[in-house]
């Protein structure tokens, strides 16, 4: 892997059809621009894994709510209408 460090308005080349620039640097962010050709794929990294496991046919993953919101729903659900005063 290579690591790279750029700043804000700064870029790089990959091979002579991408270009990846920093637009902006935040707290606990990156914002990038990806200048590419039309026919190449560019994804986040959680959809491409996401696309690669739907291609072998493997089952989606779904997220589930935590624990406590779901008590708490059920809670709800158990103690009927609440009553205006």
């Amino acid at each position: 892997m290579l690591v790279l460090t750029r700043k804000e308005g700064e870029a790089i080349v990959i091979g002579n059809d991408v270009r990846v620039s920093v637009v902006s640097v935040g707290p606990g962010r990156v914002k990038l621009a990806i200048d590419a050709p039309k026919w190449m794929a560019i994804d986040r990294q959680e959809i491409h894994d996401r696309k690669q496991r739907e291609a072998l046919g493997e089952p989606a993953v779904v997220e589930s709510a935590p624990i406590n919101r779901l008590s708490d729903t059920f809670e709800a659900l158990s103690a009927g209408p609440r009553k205006s005063r």
